[in-house]
């Protein structure tokens, strides 16, 4: 049940933001830009981030450390697994790695929750959620969302597309578009448009003004009224989607992870960032959860996701907006430093957090630290060294932390609602 005064709190947020003006078209939005990659299931970073090799006399913990040997680019230490090695030679200077992140769970639901909420408690918004909100939360979808975890705690809507569906989008980006005919074929001709428009605007006004109306219903024309001046925003996203012919493939990855939207979904972020119709967006590849046939099929997966980063930073490039970009990629937990009977891992809860961003002084760094059998260890929080002492284990509220004061977001109204309390700093961002 949510408490009187936090109750109080949201309704003051909800009634400020949906009676304040407009301050800006969302196409003048020049702020940062946020994408998180969810790797749904929990991905093995001892493959990928936090390299490991076998023991004498342990289980094994890799198949690649059999006949490879650990390697670095930058100073960031990697697996030769999948194609870790074209990915970490030419994005190392831009990536910041968190080693050692305990999700404090083997669990999915609380997994994903922890990871992408901060809080292992269900209530607190996705980081994307509680970005959108503080940033730019008038925008017409200033959060997307293509599955995955997207809580948004009530505080913003949550934009979803699913499939990264063209057709289905501009459908609804232009619901007076005839979807299998060309532009001139509209379902109401433009002078009938602005009529309609306008008698709604009128209706809309007159009970934003009544003071015999319920307050709610004032509000909600209110909201209703600031949607409909958002069309302009809307048509200008829709205007910038290229012809199918111009979209990514999709990608079968077999039948653990099904076939992949992912590219497709970066290019639909992208697209509605550079319109100025979205400033956050959740992206999610499914098919992690590798319990049986580890090797065989989580280094493809693994391959498609950074594939696709790159393919995200390229195209990113393309539209002229990489520089205001950030990604934060992770998972629910890691995956076991052993094999079971199926030749699969399962589910542990020490993962890694990968933060990226074009030219930042903090790139081509890790921190956070776990031993040979991938255990966490204590981080002094101000050194951000192993410190048995006056360390801490890293869990997901101390990175989302760390996110929140980096964005400058952390005194926003929107996160005073879920405040991270009792959470030790962590300048992991310099």
């Amino acid at each position: 049940m949510i408490k009187r005064r936090r109750l109080l709190q949201l309704a003051s947020l909800l009634s400020a933001g949906a009676a304040m003006p407009k301050l800006y078209a969302a196409s003048q939005y020049n702020g940062r830009l946020l994408i998180t990659l969810q790797a749904s299931g929990g991905w093995d970073v001892s493959s990928f981030c936090d390299p490991k090799i076998n023991i004498p006399g342990e289980l094994e913990i890799t198949r690649w450390s059999n006949s490879g040997e650990i390697q670095t680019a930058g100073n960031i230490q990697y697996a030769p697994y999948a194609n870790n090695q074209a990915f970490f030679d030419k994005y190392h200077n831009d990536t910041l790695i968190i080693n050692g992140v305990d999700a404090q769970t083997n669990a999915h639901s609380v997994g994903e929750l922890h990871n992408w909420s901060g809080r292992n408690s269900s209530g607190y918004p996705t980081l994307s959620a509680l970005f959108a909100a503080s940033q730019a939360p008038e925008m017409p979808m200033s959060y997307l969302s293509f599955g995955g975890f997207n809580a948004t705690g009530g505080i913003i809507r949550s934009s979803r597309i699913e499939g990264a569906d063209r057709n289905a989008l501009t459908t609804v980006l232009r619901p007076n578009q005839v979807p299998w005919e060309a532009a001139e074929h509209p379902l109401q001709v433009k002078a009938q448009m602005t009529m309609i428009r306008a008698a709604q605007e009128a209706r809309l006004q007159s009970i934003i003004v009544d003071d015999t109306q319920l307050p709610l219903r004032q509000l909600n024309a209110s909201a209703y009224s600031e949607s409909l001046r958002s069309k302009d925003d809307l048509f200008a996203f829709a205007d910038i989607i290229p012809d199918e012919s111009a979209f990514p493939s999709d990608t079968d990855l077999g039948r653990f992870a099904g076939v992949s939207t992912l590219q497709k979904q970066m290019m639909f972020a992208l697209l509605a960032f550079k319109s100025g119709t979205a400033c956050s967006a959740d992206l999610v590849q499914f098919g992690f959860d590798t319990h049986a046939d580890h090797d065989s099929n989580h280094e493809p997966l693994m391959a498609h996701t950074t594939d696709s980063l790159d393919y995200l930073w390229s195209y990113a490039d393309e539209l002229g907006i990489a520089d205001r970009l950030t990604v934060v990629v992770a998972s629910d937990f890691s995956r076991t430093p052993f094999y079971n009977g199926f030749e699969g891992k399962d589910h542990w809860p020490i993962g890694s957090v990968m933060v990226m961003e074009r030219n930042a002084a903090w790139g081509n760094q890790v921190v956070g630290a776990t031993d040979g059998a991938q255990n966490a260890l204590e981080i002094n929080p101000s050194t951000l060294m192993q410190d048995n002492s006056s360390g801490t284990i890293i869990y997901p509220k101390h990175v989302h932390k760390a996110l929140r004061n980096y964005f400058g977001i952390n005194n926003s109204a929107a996160s005073q609602l879920f405040p991270l309390s009792n959470t030790e700093t962590f300048n992991f961002f310099g």
